[in-house]
C-alpha cells in the first residue's frame, strides 16, 4: 500500500489567516449594527471547538440576544475574501509539500468549514506560492449537511478522488478537523496554527504534530497512522 492523497483540513492548514478572520468577524458585526468586538481570547474560545454550530450563533446565545446569523456570516465572508485577496504567505513547508505531492502523482484535497468565497480568494492569492499546483478536490461549507467534526466532508473528499481512507493522510490544524478525519478512518498529522497554539490545544494526530511541514514528515505520519490503526 502507498500514500495516494493528502487532504488539508482547513484553510488554516495552508495559510495563517486567523488574524484576518477575526478582523472580518468584527467588521461584519459593525456592518450589521452589532456592538460586538471579539478579542483574540474570545475568538479562540469560540472557534477552537468541536461544536459544529456557527460561532455567531453560540455567541448570540451567550449574549442572550436574537441575531440574523446568516446576514452576519454573509458579510463576514465578503470581508474575509477581500482581505485574503490582498495576499498572504503559505505556512512553513506547505508549498514544498504541495509541489512534491504533485510530482509524485498524489491527490491533493482541501476540506474546510469555510464558505466558498473566502476559500476561492485564498486559493487565488496563494496560487503563485504553490507553483500553480491546484487541488483535485475542495469540500467546503456549502457542500455539506454536517460540518466537521462530523466526518461527512472527508468522506466526500475521498469519494471524489477515489482513494481509500487508509491511503490518505489529513494535515489538520484544529481539533474539529482532527476528529472529523479520524472518524472517516483517515490518518492525521497535526499542524497547529496560531489559533490552536494560543489555546494550548495542540492537534497531535495519530501521526504526530509538526511546526514545519515536509514530505518526510507526511510519509512518516502516514506510516505511524497505519501502524496505530493495525494495533
Amino acid at each position: 500500500m502507498a500514500l495516494e492523497a493528502i487532504l488539508f483540513g482547513g484553510i488554516g492548514a495552508i495559510s495563517e489567516c486567523a488574524d484576518l478572520d477575526r478582523a472580518a468577524w468584527n467588521g461584519a458585526f459593525r456592518a450589521q449594527g452589532l456592538d460586538w468586538d471579539w478579542s483574540w481570547d474570545m475568538y479562540q474560545r469560540l472557534l477552537a471547538t468541536r461544536d459544529d454550530r456557527s460561532p455567531v450563533a453560540r455567541f448570540a446565545v451567550q449574549q442572550g440576544c436574537a441575531v440574523d446569523v446568516a446576514a452576519v456570516e454573509r458579510t463576514q465572508s465578503h470581508l474575509f475574501a477581500a482581505m485574503l485577496a490582498e495576499g498572504l504567505p503559505l505556512r512553513p513547508g506547505v508549498a514544498a509539500v504541495i509541489m512534491a505531492a504533485a510530482g509524485r502523482g498524489l491527490k491533493l484535497g482541501l476540506v474546510s468549514r469555510s464558505a466558498t468565497e473566502p476559500v476561492r480568494a485564498m486559493l487565488k492569492a496563494t496560487a503563485r506560492a504553490r507553483g500553480g499546483v491546484g487541488f483535485d478536490v475542495a469540500i467546503l461549507r456549502d457542500d455539506l449537511l454536517h460540518l466537521p467534526p462530523h466526518p461527512e466532508a472527508y468522506q466526500l473528499a475521498l469519494a471524489q478522488v477515489g482513494v481509500l481512507p487508509s491511503a490518505a493522510l489529513a494535515v489538520v490544524d484544529s481539533a474539529a478537523a482532527l476528529q472529523a478525519a479520524a472518524a472517516a478512518g483517515i490518518g492525521t498529522l497535526g499542524f497547529p496554527g496560531a489559533l490552536a497554539r494560543s489555546g494550548g490545544l495542540g492537534v497531535p494526530g495519530q501521526g504526530g504534530e509538526v511546526a514545519v511541514l515536509s514530505m518526510a514528515e507526511v510519509d512518516a505520519a502516514w506510516r505511524r497512522s497505519l501502524r496505530q490503526a493495525a494495533e
